[in-house]
């Protein structure tokens, strides 16, 4: 798989390509160049699925239309195996093909197509994030809302996830400061780290004053 777009030609986009020349690399690749001068490189696949051994013959598509073409399947390729990699929002996936070289709107339109087919699913990337965060019992649920927004979900998502898979804050902060507590952490060191992890000031300060008792 060639892990990279091709390039935009200087012309003849709008025209049927036909093909001049082509050249079997060492790699296996093939280098096509075309009648108006363009040279792009292909796989083996792109070369018979596209017509590219076929010399001096006028295709029924257009340059820029095979190009768009490819580039997509690439960009698809490349986003499909991102996914299955390892759980990853849609927002990492379509950063990642960017910084590859393919265009917004082809890699917009990838996504998509994507989400659609349920290859890229970001409630379930959420819900596997949450419940990972939940288990640990050190976050609140609007600090895990915020981690998943900064990942690229988007905040309806991350809230509702959020709101299925969480308890009550009041209980998880209730647990970390009784467990720490009976560590022998001090009551600043405690609230330091119930604040750090997102829980509101004014239920730590009640929590603590029944843990510690008023300070």
């Amino acid at each position: 798989m060639i892990r990279e777009p091709l390039a935009e030609p200087a012309s003849g986009a709008d025209e049927k390509y036909i093909v001049s020349k082509h050249k079997r690399n060492d790699d296996g690749l093939y280098t096509v160049t075309f009648a108006c001068g363009y040279e792009g490189l292909f796989s083996a696949d792109e070369y018979i699925k596209y017509d590219l051994f076929a010399i001096e013959e006028a295709n029924r598509r257009t340059l820029g239309e095979l190009i768009r073409d490819v580039n997509a399947s690439r960009c698809r390729s490349m986003a499909l195996s991102a996914a299955k990699a390892s759980p990853k929002p849609s927002a990492s996936i379509r950063m990642k093909m960017i910084s590859k070289g393919f265009s917004e709107d082809t890699v917009d339109a990838v996504i998509e197509t994507l989400m659609e087919e349920g290859e890229i699913n970001d409630r379930l990337f959420a819900e596997r994030y949450a419940v990972r965060k939940r288990e640990k019992g050190k976050s609140s649920k609007s600090l895990v809302v915020r981690e998943l927004t900064s990942l690229g979900i988007s905040r309806d998502i991350a809230s509702d996830v959020c709101e299925e898979l969480f308890c009550d804050d009041g209980s998880i902060a209730r647990d970390i400061a009784e467990k720490k507590a009976k560590n022998g952490d001090s009551y600043e060191k405690v609230a330091r780290y119930l604040l750090s992890r997102g829980f509101k000031q004014s239920l730590v300060m009640d929590i603590l004053a029944d843990v510690f008792g008023e300070q």
